[in-house]
């Protein structure tokens, strides 16, 4: 439903959002709550149910609560009770509570779902209709920007939102030349059909081993989010679908449950596999009438279990500042004053602990575990307390109050 405008929204404005995924479409969502019309557009030529899952922290609920689908989400997704770090073999080297803090304190847990689940949420939420099979190659001038499509589509927006991932096309035309940066390893994800026993299907689960990470979360009753990490090496000697499947069975065998039982059930044709990389700091997210969000900004490690969440964050601090600001320059800076500093900082976190995930020599990998369960656990609970409460979610409300009204 399209709200009332606020004084502040030019009812003449275009809106273009390039990008259909999450960012996009929660960007989409959070400006026609404010009253405004916004398009966008999406490369792939439908939306199908495949994908891998998220694990949404309370960052990311709490945004989606001042957009009125928190319950939605958490109704098509597993809360999380609890979750733990292991060694290979099974010694937990920490355990998280999530009810001691994140719910207790700020209402909301962590929920695993499925990335097509949330994305048919968001699509069920937003009124405008998605364009699809529209892939964007270029993007030409900034002041008056122009998007070409690969279709031969031409638009000129008076706004353009570059919400279309690591490889963004749009981030071309606010920076150039940006390199992408990677770690050793490929990940593997997908999701199991496998039925848990009881005391797994509300505990998410990492287990660090040495030049190996493994670990997911159940997604509801029947299915798992399973995903894997090994060295550029080794991805390197295994050939189709079949021989990646045995070697990884093979290679986690011993691991602590559910992991080997999620692998004996694991369908080779669901596999993903992507290379390890992120977006280095960034020394601008906009340029005239051009601004970057999610991905495109800050594409991050999946080590810290962030990237869905900082998207989601960035797509309500720059609906408000595209709300409250009449030129796009004043804007944009609201935005990136708000957002840069945090989201760089947790995609350089993960970069982090990418890196402490998949060390290569069994000895340091000793190490680092020894390290982790030497940690306090107040130490972590206090930055968990933390990360939830720096969410960025500006105080000024909807023009008639919230979301809901």
């Amino acid at each position: 439903m399209t709200r009332d405008r606020s004084e502040a929204c030019d009812t003449t404005t275009d809106i273009a959002i390039v990008g259909g995924g999450i960012c996009g479409l929660t960007t989409a969502i959070a400006l026609e709550q404010r009253g405004w019309e916004p398009s966008v557009y999406e490369a792939a030529t439908e939306y199908r149910p495949i994908g891998a899952g998220l694990l949404l922290q309370t960052n990311a609920l709490l945004v989606l609560e001042r957009l009125g689908l928190a319950d939605r989400v958490r109704a098509a997704g597993t809360p999380l009770g609890n979750s733990a770090i292991r060694s290979p073999d099974g010694r937990v080297l920490k355990r998280f509570d999530l009810d001691r803090i994140e719910r207790t304190e700020f209402g909301y847990g962590f929920v695993a779902i499925h990335r097509a689940d949330l994305q048919q949420i968001l699509l069920d939420e937003l009124d405008a209709t998605v364009q699809t099979g529209m892939e964007c190659e270029r993007v030409i001038g900034t002041d008056s920007p122009t998007a070409k499509f690969s279709d031969g589509t031409r638009i000129s927006p008076d706004v353009l939102v570059g919400a279309d991932g690591i490889h963004s096309a749009v981030r071309d035309a606010v920076v150039s030349d940006v390199d992408l940066q990677s770690v050793d390893g490929v990940c593997y994800r997908s999701v199991v059909s496998v039925e848990l026993p009881d005391r797994h299907r509300d505990h998410g689960l990492e287990v660090w081993g040495d030049g190996s990470y493994t670990g997911g979360a159940p997604l509801d009753d029947d299915r798992f989010y399973w995903f894997a990490t090994v060295s550029d090496s080794t991805a390197a000697g295994l050939n189709g679908s079949q021989e990646v499947a045995a070697a990884l069975r093979e290679r986690f065998a011993a691991f602590p449950e559910p992991i080997p039982v999620v692998l004996d059930a694991l369908d080779p044709d669901d596999i993903f596999a992507t290379g390890l990389e992120d977006v280095p700091a960034l020394d601008r997210w906009s340029r005239g009438s051009v601004v970057l969000a999610g991905d495109a900004a800050h594409g991050m490690l999946p080590f810290a279990g962030q990237g869905a969440a900082q998207s989601i964050e960035d797509a309500l601090a720059l609906a408000d500042a595209i709300d409250r600001h009449p030129e796009p320059a004043a804007a944009f800076a609201s935005y990136e004053a708000e957002r840069r500093q945090r989201a760089d900082g947790i995609r350089a976190e993960a970069h982090r602990l990418g890196r402490l995930g998949t060390v290569q020599s069994p000895f340091a990998a000793r190490l680092r575990n020894l390290a982790i369960g030497l940690v306090p656990a107040s130490l972590f609970r206090r930055f968990r307390r933390q990360r939830a409460a720096r969410t960025s979610l500006p105080d000024r409300t909807l023009a008639d109050g919230g979301p809901d009204a």
